[in-house]
């Protein structure tokens, strides 16, 4: 008889092509590993992999098991999920997608809040771009994003929830060539590497900085592009790079003096953020109540950063 595991162990095989990696995946000894991969094509009575060359590739038989394979596994996940959203909130877990921007603003305290009130669920959390977020929701790799919605909006298997529209701005550190200018041009900033995440195709044309233009996407491809906010202002910190953020990232840096607001145009940005979710799939207990606690965050997000804009931008 075949077994969930050893269908587990075909897809990591086929992942790797390579049975000593796999078996580091699956936490076993290369030994065990090869016998599970034996034993299921002894009870199939075909081989599934071809052994003969320098990567482990599947055969013909191989190929079929592993769609077939794929789709079972999933199914299996999908169903266990079903089994805890019906025990409710204290069972399970949440997996989440965060945007890089929003991450910053609400998600990470929200699953603060989350992890303090509810320690017995098991959190999962992935940080990147919202095109990385999309495709972890689609996925099924992730509960739910929290995102830029731009692009999910127009793409029928996702549903998405607003939940704020945040207006954006360029810093750079003190004593960058553009830091006490009363008025910045787009011709000077683009003097200047952006860095940043990649930009929609909606938004590229409205951020400035040396950048380039994908040509088959239209997406906006900074000088240095980054997934992950800290590093961007700790490479803006030490460099004459500009980068773009919601006033609240950048609070303290503002209030201490290392970062200020360029004096650019304004509005540049304000792209919406909001839940980003598979079509018709049913949400946990735990997701629901992730969400709310984002709410409240950038309510409270949305009063500071009219206050720091107030202060430092004028």
């Amino acid at each position: 008889m075949i077994s969930h595991r050893q269908l587990i162990h075909a897809l990591t095989l086929y992942k790797h092509g390579n049975f000593t990696r796999a078996a580091e995946e699956s936490n076993i000894s290369q030994s065990a590993f090869s016998r599970s991969i034996r034993n299921l094509e002894e009870s199939l009575g075909v081989p599934l992999f071809d052994r003969d060359t320098n990567c482990v590739i599947p055969t013909r038989y191989g190929v079929a098991l592993l769609h077939k394979a794929k789709a079972i596994v999933a199914d299996t996940v999908e169903l266990q999920r079903e089994i805890y959203l019906m025990q409710g909130l204290e069972v399970g877990g949440l997996t989440v997608a965060l945007g890089v921007y929003p991450a910053e603003v609400s998600g990470n305290r929200a699953l603060g809040y989350m992890l303090r009130k509810h320690p017995r669920l098991s959190y999962r959390a992935f940080a990147g771009n919202w095109e990385t977020v999309n495709q972890q929701v689609l996925s099924r790799e992730v509960d739910l994003g929290f995102a830029t919605i731009e692009t999910a909006e127009i793409d029928d298997r996702l549903t998405v929830e607003r939940v704020n529209q945040s207006e954006m701005f360029l810093y750079c550190r003190k004593g960058h060539p553009l830091a006490d200018r009363k008025d910045v041009s787009r011709e000077d900033l683009d003097q200047f590497p952006l860095v940043s995440i990649r930009a929609p195709s909606a938004l590229a044309d409205a951020i400035p900085g040396k950048a380039e233009i994908d040509p088959s996407s239209g997406h906006l491809i900074p000088t240095m592009e980054i997934d992950d906010f800290t590093t961007a202002r700790t490479v803006i910190s030490n460099s004459d790079g500009v980068g773009v953020a919601i006033p609240t990232q950048i609070q303290t840096q503002l209030i201490s003096g290392e970062f200020t607001l360029l004096k650019y145009q304004r509005p540049m940005v304000t792209p919406v953020f909001g839940f980003i979710l598979l079509k018709n799939r049913t949400l946990s207990p735990a997701a629901e109540v992730f969400m709310e606690h984002v709410a409240t965050l950038e309510k409270d997000a949305s009063r500071t950063n009219g206050v720091l804009i107030e202060k430092y931008f004028g």
